[in-house]
C-alpha cells in the first residue's frame, strides 16, 4: 500500500479524510491523518488513535515533534491539505517539494459564497475581539508555528522576497486584515481540487494554478447531511400558520470578527428571534459545530425562546421552513438547492457583511438588512413564477453527481498526481 498523509491544525475536519479510506483503500492507498491538535487547538489529543477506519496521529506521536519527522517517518507518496494559508500548512507545502511529493489542496468549503475579492469583501474585524483572540493563540504561534516556518524557510533556501513575505503576512496577522490577502506562492499545492465550477476561477486566479491543475470535485456536505438530487428545487411554499426560519451562521465571533464578544453575538441571536416573534415567526439556529466557542454560545442561549438545530436532524428541520437567515457560509448553499428564499444577513453587527456571486446570483435571494421585513420579502417571494432561472442556478451550483462519486473523484486525482511523479 502506497502511503498518502492527510494533513491538519487538528481533528475538526478528519470527516473530509474519513470519507476517502475505503475508496483510496481499494485503489491501493494507506490514508492517515497527520495533525497538530497538540500544539494548542486539541492540547489533550491522543498521540494516535482511530476515527473510524481513518488512523489519526498528532504531531507528538513522532519523536523530534517536528513536521520533517514526518515526512521521514512516513514516506508519503502525496500529501493532501483543507487548506494551504496557514504557517504550518505552507510549511509543509516546502518541504514536499524540496523532496518532490506532490501536494493537494482539498477545498473545505465554498469560497464563492464570500466576497473575497473586492476590497469592499473584507471582514470587518472588532479590534477588541480581535486581540483577545490573538493573545489567546500566542503561545501556540510563538513556541511551534513562527519556529516552524522560519525553519522551513532556511532549509528550504527561502528567497529574499518571501522572507518580506512571511513579515508581511505577521503584520497583517497581527492586524487582523490577513483574510482577504492573496496566498502567498508557497500556498499553492501541485493539484487543487474545489467543490464546484463557481470556485474553478478562484483558485486559478489566486493560486495561480493553470486550467489542467484544478478539478471540480463536488460538495461533501450532500453526503454529510444525505442531502441528494431528490432535494433539488423541492421548496415549496410552506402551509399558512407553518412560520419557521432558520438561521444558518458561521463562527464570526469565534476569530474575533464583527462582534466585540460572544455576549454582544448572543445578543444579536436573540434580538433576531425576538423580530421574528414579532412578525409570527418561530426561530431554529445551526452554529457551526467546529467553532472554538460553540459550547459557550450554546450555554448564553440556554434560556432563549431560540431552538438548536444539530448536524442530524438538520435537513429534516430545514425542509419545514418557510425561508433561511444566511450568513456567508457554505452550508447555504443546502436550502438554495432546495429553492428556498434566502435571507443574506446585512443588518445590525453584519450590516457591511458582503456575499459572493454564488449567493448574489441565486435567484430566491434577498438582502435582508432589517428583520422586520422579512414578512414583505416572502410575499415578494410568492409572486415569483419564473423557475427556469432558478432551475438554472441549481444546475450551475449544485457540483457533479452524484456527492457519492467525490472519494473517486479526489483518488483518480492523487492517482494522476503519483502516476506523473513516477
Amino acid at each position: 500500500m502506497k502511503k498518502v498523509i492527510g494533513f491538519d491544525s487538528w481533528t475538526g475536519g478528519a470527516s473530509h479524510f474519513a470519507r476517502l479510506v475505503p475508496t483510496f483503500k481499494a485503489r491501493g492507498f494507506d490514508l492517515q491523518l497527520v495533525h497538530l491538535g497538540s500544539w494548542g487547538n486539541e492540547p489533550e489529543c491522543p498521540g494516535e488513535c482511530r476515527m473510524g477506519e481513518l488512523l489519526v496521529r498528532d504531531i507528538a506521536f513522532y519523536d523530534d515533534n517536528s513536521l520533517e519527522k514526518i515526512l521521514d517517518v512516513e514516506q508519503p507518496v502525496a500529501v493532501i491539505l483543507l487548506s494551504t494559508d496557514t504557517f504550518a500548512h505552507r510549511a509543509v507545502i516546502r518541504y514536499c517539494d524540496q523532496r518532490h511529493i506532490p501536494t493537494l489542496n482539498l477545498f473545505h468549503g465554498l469560497v464563492g459564497l464570500t466576497d473575497r475579492i473586492s476590497e469592499s469583501g473584507a471582514y470587518v474585524v472588532s479590534y477588541r475581539a480581535h486581540a483577545r483572540y490573538v493573545l489567546s493563540r500566542l503561545g501556540k504561534l510563538l513556541k511551534h508555528t513562527f519556529p516552524c516556518y522560519i525553519k522551513a524557510l532556511l532549509l528550504t533556501k527561502a528567497k529574499a522576497e518571501e522572507w518580506v513575505r512571511f513579515f508581511l503576512d505577521v503584520f497583517h496577522m497581527a492586524k487582523g486584515d490577513h483574510l482577504f490577502r492573496l496566498p502567498a506562492a508557497d500556498a499553492k499545492t501541485t493539484k487543487c481540487a474545489v467543490y464546484t465550477q463557481a470556485d474553478f476561477e478562484y483558485a486559478i486566479r489566486s493560486y495561480n494554478y493553470g486550467q489542467e491543475d484544478v478539478s471540480v470535485v463536488g460538495n461533501p456536505d450532500f453526503i454529510q447531511f444525505g442531502f441528494n438530487e431528490t432535494h433539488y428545487g423541492c421548496w415549496e411554499k410552506q402551509a399558512i400558520g407553518d412560520n419557521t426560519i432558520m438561521y444558518i451562521e458561521t463562527g464570526f465571533s469565534s476569530v474575533g470578527l464583527y462582534y466585540p464578544s460572544e455576549q454582544e453575538f448572543v445578543n444579536h441571536l436573540i434580538n433576531t428571534s425576538r423580530l421574528l416573534a414579532d412578525n409570527g415567526f418561530r426561530m431554529l439556529l445551526k452554529l457551526k459545530p467546529s467553532a472554538s466557542n460553540v459550547e459557550l454560545i450554546k450555554q448564553k442561549l440556554m434560556n432563549s425562546k431560540i431552538e438548536l438545530v444539530d448536524n442530524k436532524n438538520f435537513l429534516t428541520e430545514l425542509m419545514s421552513c418557510s425561508a433561511c437567515i444566511v450568513e456567508s457560509t457554505t452550508l447555504a448553499i443546502i436550502p438554495a438547492i432546495m429553492g428556498m428564499p434566502l435571507l443574506l444577513t446585512q443588518y445590525g453587527y453584519l450590516k457591511s457583511l458582503s456575499f459572493g456571486p454564488v449567493l448574489t446570483s441565486y435567484p430566491r435571494g434577498y438582502s435582508l438588512t432589517n428583520v422586520s421585513d422579512l414578512p414583505a420579502i416572502l410575499e415578494k417571494n410568492a409572486q415569483m413564477t419564473d423557475t427556469g432561472k432558478l432551475t438554472q442556478w441549481i444546475d450551475q451550483n449544485a457540483g457533479p453527481l452524484p456527492a457519492e462519486k467525490i472519494p473517486e473523484r479526489v483518488a483518480a486525482i492523487v492517482e494522476e498526481m503519483t502516476s506523473d511523479l513516477r
